[in-house]
């Protein structure tokens, strides 16, 4: 659990950053660059949650169209529920996709909330495979100590898309297909479809 957390932490904290790395002299192209798409995935995200401007709802739901736009959201959710996904009625798909794209959106949409000053740089990169990268990352929190994390992007219909994020050598993905995979054997499909649906009732009753 502890792991599961700190990955959500390491997200919320790129997001949260006001990054400088784009003020260079011959700006980067995000198309091209998986460093500056990172970067201004996090400047935007920012932006949108902290702005003043409309009311929570609104800013969720600005924020939703970028997870959906720069997170490959539907292959991270089939891969997270591994054979179950065969298993599934249409109606169950489409149930599910939903619920675990808006429980993604209220975590961090919440772990957004908590943002206290911590300090974020791009490392490098490195091949992942034939067709992904790894942006390498550090995140210094201001008592001190930090911890590396990583974002795993393919480029997918021209652009890049995240499709999972490592902390110190954990991968997001792997964790939740795991705490799922708990669920889904003692539960099944309409178990993990109402485990989910009662976490965003709690999450949006709480924001």
């Amino acid at each position: 659990m502890m792991k599961k957390i700190r990955i959500l932490q390491a997200a919320a904290a790129i997001f949260a950053m006001t990054l400088g790395h784009t003020a260079i002299a011959e700006p980067k192209s995000a198309a091209g660059n998986p460093e500056v798409f990172i970067e201004q995935l996090a400047s935007q995200a920012i932006k949108v949650l902290s702005s003043q401007n409309g009311s929570l709802k609104e800013r969720e739901d600005k924020f939703r169209t970028l997870l959906r736009n720069d997170f490959a959201m539907n292959d991270i959710g089939r891969f997270v529920v591994g054979p179950y996904w065969r298993r599934m009625s249409p109606e169950q798909r489409t149930d599910y996709l939903d619920l675990f794209g808006e429980w993604i959106l209220k975590t961090y949409s919440i772990r957004l909330g908590g943002y206290s000053g911590e300090q974020f740089q791009v490392l490098n990169t490195t091949p992942a495979g034939q067709h992904d990268v790894l942006v390498k990352t550090r995140i210094n929190k201001s008592a001190g100590n930090g911890f590396n994390a990583s974002w795993r992007v393919r480029k997918i219909d021209g652009g890049y898309k995240i499709i999972d994020i490592y902390v110190e050598g954990v991968s997001m993905a792997i964790t939740q297909r795991s705490e799922f995979e708990s669920i889904l054997q003692r539960r099944g499909v309409d178990g993990l479809l109402s485990m989910l649906k009662d976490k965003v009732q709690r999450m949006s009753s709480a924001s």
